[in-house]
């Protein structure tokens, strides 16, 4: 994941622009973008979504080099955070409707729930 990618090969420092951040950062937006385009679900729109703001602010660092290296660093986590929230929710939404389905088809025909 970009995450990884990231703290393997950053510039401790944050002085100057996180190239390889800003590569994995703008791969992991396509892929969020793709599934937020092919699913009905919400959560991915909404992973797309911070996954985006997290390249815009790379994109700040790239047009103004005064962007100081505690704003870029510390944008860089606030929407990394959200992005693994949005993924974690959606996670949580997907296992739990699972299981409801596998409850619902345990069931025998006719039976109701108390």
């Amino acid at each position: 994941m970009s995450w990884a990618v990231t703290i393997a090969l950053r510039d401790r420092s944050w002085a100057g622009m996180q190239w390889s951040a800003f590569a994995a950062d703008a791969c992991l937006l396509v892929l969020l973008t793709a599934l937020a385009l092919r699913t009905e679900r919400y959560w991915p729109i909404a992973a797309a979504a911070f996954q985006l703001l997290c390249f815009v602010t790379h994109i700040a660092r790239i047009v103004d080099p005064g962007v100081r290296a505690w704003a870029y660093a510390t944008g860089q986590v606030v929407w990394s955070q959200l992005v693994f929230w949005a993924l974690g929710v959606g996670l949580l939404n997907v296992w739990r409707d699972s299981r409801q389905l596998a409850i619902a088809a345990d069931e025998p025909a006719g039976a109701t729930r108390r």
